[in-house]
């Protein structure tokens, strides 16, 4: 499917996400577009290096949020949105052939349970992964100690407690 929206459209699909996104809604954070387009923030990163260095988007950081890099299509991005809409619905229109409406409106209401679904279990996977759980506890430890460090109930930093040496064997 990724290869037939790239040779019809004329754009990989994870790009075509981007610039759909940054179309729709105009500015949006990195970490909106990579969760929006479901790219791993290091893809991410890669596809807009590469279309900044072709004119199509700017990256800017948030005035109010340092911490957030902004992403929005320049005109020369607009151009290539409007220029590939047309493809992408001739994609779709050639995908869908033979499919009567109400098939077409159950396909795209089990895709939208689907996406729910998928976000429930990930969010669910989450809540559950020990790994988190563990970090999450070391980092609450971490907090308790420093906040008891500072007000003077415990040395600043904590005491490793000694380990037992297991005998060498003989070689």
């Amino acid at each position: 499917m990724m290869l037939a929206f790239d040779a019809q459209v004329g754009h990989p699909l994870p790009r075509w996400r981007i610039i759909l996104a940054l179309a729709e809604r105009g500015t949006c954070s990195q970490k909106f577009l990579a969760e929006h387009c479901r790219l791993d923030p290091a893809s991410l990163t890669r596809q807009l290096q590469s279309m900044e260095a072709l004119g199509w988007l700017s990256r800017a950081t948030d005035p109010h949020d340092n911490r957030l890099t902004n992403v929005t299509l320049t005109a020369a991005g607009m151009t290539v949105y409007e220029e590939a809409t047309p493809r992408r619905q001739a994609f779709f229109d050639d995908a869908l052939e033979g499919m009567t409406p109400a098939e077409i409106a159950t396909l795209e209401s089990a895709l939208v349970h689907l996406e729910a679904q998928f976000k429930t279990v990930a969010t669910r996977a989450k809540a559950s992964d020990p790994a988190a759980k563990s970090n999450a506890h070391v980092s609450m430890s971490a907090k308790r100690r420093t906040a008891a460090a500072a007000a003077g109930q415990i040395s600043p930093e904590p005491v490793a407690s000694p380990r037992k040496r297991m005998p060498r064997r003989p070689s």
